[in-house]
């Protein structure tokens, strides 16, 4: 899931509880779904579509709080490269671009 995001996301699981609580869940959900389909009954097919739309929901929920926690991750990652710059100019490393 967001693959793309996969940095992001293990900060704000170290950091937000909440968000690391809707991952959790996007996981349970996932692995209840799979369980149902694998055991291939027709009457399940209803039960399969509920938690589709429970686990697309709270992946909704997750991709809302990468978007809104981008532009302060972005600048936690600058202030990282910043201190990192000025630790190797106090030093006299010279950083690679």
């Amino acid at each position: 899931m967001f693959t793309q995001y996969q940095e992001h996301i293990e900060q704000l699981r170290a950091t937000d509880k909440n968000f690391s609580r809707l991952c959790d869940k996007h996981s349970a959900l996932d692995a209840e779904v799979e369980a149902l389909v694998q055991r291939k009954s027709p009457s399940l097919q209803v039960n399969i579509e509920n938690l589709k739309k429970q686990k697309l929901a709270v992946k909704e929920a997750i991709y809302q709080m990468l978007q809104q926690a981008q532009p302060m991750l972005a600048l936690k990652q600058q202030k990282n490269y910043v201190d990192q710059a000025k630790l190797a100019q106090m030093s006299g490393v010279r950083l690679s671009a």
